[in-house]
């Protein structure tokens, strides 16, 4: 008999005493391995999404490797020299089964076989699966995709996500998500809050812009309600951010360098330590991007929207039983850049500052889109610290408790010019030095039960968030004295006065200063959702959740005063007599705003100073259930079929501001919560055909809203609203494909279809009011107008062609990815720069992965080729303010990276 034949029988009688306990696949098999003293091979990436029952008592070594392998559809194999294989059928798998020694993990950095379908495992049930046996629409990226497309920040990531827009207001890093028309809205503490959220290895997080898409194990976009097992405000979908976790017993690594024009230069890497075999392990990961402004001020030759910002992230695994796995993270971001860069696009005449304006609209049309003049030394900075605890017991095979907890700080402040000019008419000058606009700490907390038999499957928990402002939130924000006492024009200064005053520009500043500003919010929520099994490939899928908000928040206000002093000088020149002059400072001067609107509205006369402010309060309360209803097929082993209807829920909210000048019962002031429902039938297939391989995902859907949240620009004291419309709907089509024609080739692509509009929106009325020196809002009809930020149409298109160089030499491949979307609307009202108009980017690559069969990989990039203009911001105040202006994306770039793996 062969050596091999008499070692696998030998292995097959002989008793060994067993102890794996249920829990992860990969987990069972390392310990098989390390019991069994036998070397085992298998593809990480085949394992991952897997459970095993597995064993207890003294059985032969495949008789307990059988008992491992059961239901999971993995099959095992020996070669000639008796070493096990383990490896996934084609019909659950398209990638070919890469040898894997026990317990070690598949470099993570290293490029992937493009001609291969790769199945990325995603969380979008908070259970690790398979992307294609998902029921839902999304869509999932790997590292290495969102490094060869280029994927910094969100608004990159919306270049080739179905259905998926990012749009900021004044601020490039303040990135909103919207999925299907759904999205922005809100603040902490007020309620509301975004429409699509953010989540970081489970945890809702609410930091925007760089630092964030690097060492990721997956980054995926989930569309449509999520809201019964992500909770509230997922209307419009979520993002989720699954960092790489610490492998055991394996020591790796990667450090990537890359220079670029604009004197870009950024890093990247990180280190895998295993501390104590099979028990204990790290990862340390950290990134930073540095890069020059690529728009100018003509007066001070500052560069704006440069780059500069850093980040850290430890994670640590700990799994002291078969039974028990513990992950701790974290996550650190700072910010510290320019900013700025807004471009002035439109003047109302008539308008209070028009005859102002004009002639720097002029001087920046003749100067184009990357040249600018501000007044302010503009800046984004930001902090955020989240730290999180993900620990999983697995007691039966059949169940599995987890707990997530997290604790998150987001520290942030900003100047912007929001008139981008030099005029100080809307300037944000940030926050106290050592104080910040917004401050939040977050604490959420989530105890989770899942069950799963292999037929019947339920999971359900609870779920509780606590947010405050834990120090006062600061604001400095400069605007033209007006003449009066309260109301009236400008003041506006002659040029020799200016000169004599020593002013710069024709308007007086004042500084309005808030020294004070808190705000809390807390969500709880009890959630569960049933998976059962009406055949061996049909499925339906029932959850319910319910939620229950709170929100509340204070505010003081005063005018600075230093700003009045300014009438002494202008009564020592004879311009006003000492008297006025003492009558405008002894009135204004730290003088506290909200009790002079207060004061003023109600016919009497403001006296009140600071710090004897009053801090005006605003609070309020909602709830709500969401719910899912699903059936999915697997009609074989590369076919799905879905179809799924799901409620979503958005918190209710309050406007202050409202609140403030009309009162609490005025019909603005509590917000609604929004309700959204939706159907969805998606298909999800893998072919092949002649030896060509091919997938087609596709999703059609339709989405209707009552009381959906919009924002109302400018409506009282030059502050957004937030308000409800009755009825809305958006209907809509969703593909994904990939095809390889042959091997060198790989194609895919993506596209969008939304018709988004109002079916029923009737503004409500504001009435003038002089003490916020608000004009009467008579009440509009909207009804069939399109949504904002939803372009009708998206597609991008990705080509890469393998070269054909000795396989001794590496991977030499180029590739080029275009994507397009069709106009979007920004203002709800009609004006000009009302839409952002069509635009294409182009990116191209060459690559050359394994450069000589070293882990080396080296490529040249450039991205927005064709250097092509294109908005990223809207600030459509037009009709309101009297100006529009906007922040526009990156020019044409290029460059050189440069990766090590090891």
């Amino acid at each position: 008999m062969p050596a091999a034949a008499q070692a696998e029988t030998r292995s097959a009688t002989s008793l060994r005493a067993y102890d794996i306990g249920a829990g992860s696949m990969k987990s069972a098999l390392d310990a098989w391995a390390r019991q069994s003293n036998q070397q085992i091979l298998y593809r990480t990436d085949d394992v991952r999404a897997l459970r095993s029952p597995g064993v207890r008592g003294r059985l032969g070594d495949i008789q307990a490797l059988d008992r491992i392998l059961s239901g999971s559809g993995l099959r095992m194999h020996r070669d000639s020299s008796g070493a096990v294989a383990i490896t996934r059928p084609a019909a659950f798998s398209s990638t070919a089964m890469q040898d894997v020694p026990a317990a070690a993990e598949p470099d993570s950095t290293a490029p992937q076989e493009t001609s291969d379908l790769q199945d990325i495992i995603v969380t979008a049930r908070r259970t690790e699966e398979r992307a294609q046996k998902v029921p839902v629409s999304l869509t999932a990226f790997t590292q290495n995709t969102i490094r060869e497309k280029g994927i910094n920040t969100a608004t990159d990531l919306q270049n080739f996500t179905p259905s998926l827009t990012v749009l900021g207001n004044v601020a490039r890093n303040q990135e909103t998500y919207t999925i299907r028309g759904m999205g922005g809205g809100g603040g902490a503490g007020t309620g509301s809050g975004p429409g699509v959220v953010g989540y970081f290895a489970e945890v809702p997080s609410s930091a925007s812009g760089p630092g964030s898409f690097y060492d990721l194990a997956s980054l995926q976009v989930l569309k449509g309600p999520q809201g019964t097992l992500f909770g509230r405000n997922t209307t419009g979908g979520a993002v989720l951010l699954e960092p790489v976790r610490p492998k055991m017993n394996t020591v790796e690594g990667y450090v990537e360098g890359t220079l670029g024009n604009l004197r870009r230069r950024s890093a990247q890497g990180a280190l895998n330590l295993p501390i104590i075999d099979n028990l204990l392990a790290i990862r340390v990961a950290g990134q930073f991007d540095k890069r020059d402004g690529y728009v100018r001020d003509v007066l001070t030759g500052r560069d704006y929207l440069n780059r500069n910002n850093f980040s850290l992230r430890l994670g640590v695994q700990f799994n002291p039983t078969d039974t028990i796995n513990s992950y701790t993270a974290v996550n650190y971001v700072d910010v510290d850049e320019h900013g700025g860069g807004s471009i002035l696009l439109a003047v109302r005449p008539g308008s209070p500052y028009a005859a102002l304006l004009q002639p720097y609209l002029a001087q920046r049309q003749a100067h184009g889109v990357r040249q600018t003049s501000s007044g302010v030394n503009t800046f984004e900075k930001a902090k955020n610290l989240l730290v999180l605890n993900n620990t999983t017991w697995s007691p039966t095979p059949e169940l599995t408790i987890k707990n997530v907890f997290s604790y998150g700080r987001t520290r942030s402040t900003s100047a912007t010019d929001r008139d981008s000019t030099p005029l100080p008419i809307a300037d944000l000058l940030g926050a106290f030095p050592g104080g910040y606009n917004n401050n939040l700490r977050t604490i959420t907390e989530e105890l989770q039960a899942r069950y799963d038999d292999g037929r019947f499957s339920l999971q359900g928990g609870g779920f509780y968030l606590d947010e405050k402002s834990p120090s006062p939130l600061t604001f400095l924000t400069v605007n033209p004295l007006q003449a009066g006492i309260l109301g009236g024009g400008p003041i506006v200064l002659p040029g020799f006065a200016q000169t004599l005053l020593g002013v710069n520009g024709p308007l007086l500043p004042a500084l309005n200063i808030q020294p004070d500003a808190s705000v809390r919010g807390r969500s709880k929520a009890l959630y569960a959702q049933a998976q059962y099994k009406i055949a061996p490939t049909l499925t339906a899928t029932a959850g319910f959740r319910w939620t229950w908000d709170t929100f509340d928040g204070d505010i003081q206000s005063y005018q600075d005063a230093q700003s009045y002093q300014v009438f002494n000088r202008l009564a020592a020149l004879g311009f006003v007599s000492q008297a006025q002059a003492a009558q405008v400072i002894g009135l204004n001067a730290n003088l506290c705003v909200y009790d002079a609107f207060l004061a003023v509205a109600a016919g009497g006369f403001p006296t009140r100073k600071y710090p004897n402010c009053t801090k005006p309060a605003f609070s309020g309360e909602s709830d709500g259930p969401t719910w899912h209803l699903g059936l999915d097929w697997q009609a074989d082993p590369q076919t799905l079929v879905y179809a799924v209807s799901r409620r979503g829920y958005k918190s209710g909210a309050n406007n202050p501001i409202v609140t403030l000048f009309l009162g609490s019962d005025y019909p603005l002031a509590p917000v609604k919560p929004e309700r959204v429902t939706d159907a969805e039938v998606g298909l999800k297939r893998d072919w092949t055909i002649g030896g060509v391989k091919a997938r087609t995902n596709l999703a059609a859907f339709y989405t209707w809203f009552n009381d959906v949240q919009v924002i109302q620009r400018a409506a009282i004291a030059g502050s957004d609203i937030l308000a409800n419309a009755k009825r809305a709907r958006v209907i809509g089509l969703e593909f994904e494909g990939l095809i390889v024609p042959f091997k060198p080739l790989t194609i895919s692509g993506t596209y969008s279809y939304n018709d988004a509009k109002f079916l029923d929106y009737v503004t409500i009325p504001i009435p003038a009011i002089p003490s916020a020196l608000t004009a009467a809002q008579p009440s509009r009809n909207l009804s069939s107008t399109p949504f904002t930020f939803v372009a009708r149409h998206k597609f991008s298109l990705d080509g890469r062609l393998a070269l054909p160089i000795p396989a001794a030499e590496g991977d030499m491949a180029i590739r080029a990815t275009y994507s397009w979307q069709s106009r979007q609307r920004v203002a709800a009202d009609a004006q000009p720069f009302d839409t952002i108009a069509p635009y294409g980017l182009l990116n191209l690559r060459l690559e050359w992965n394994q450069v000589r069969g070293a882990p080396l990989d080296l490529a040249i990039y450039g991205t927005n080729v064709l250097d092509t203009p294109y908005r990223i911001t809207a600030n459509t105040g037009y009709n309101n303010s009297g100006f529009s202006n906007s922040i526009y994306g990156e020019p044409a770039q290029y460059g050189l990276s440069l990766r090590y793996r090891f």
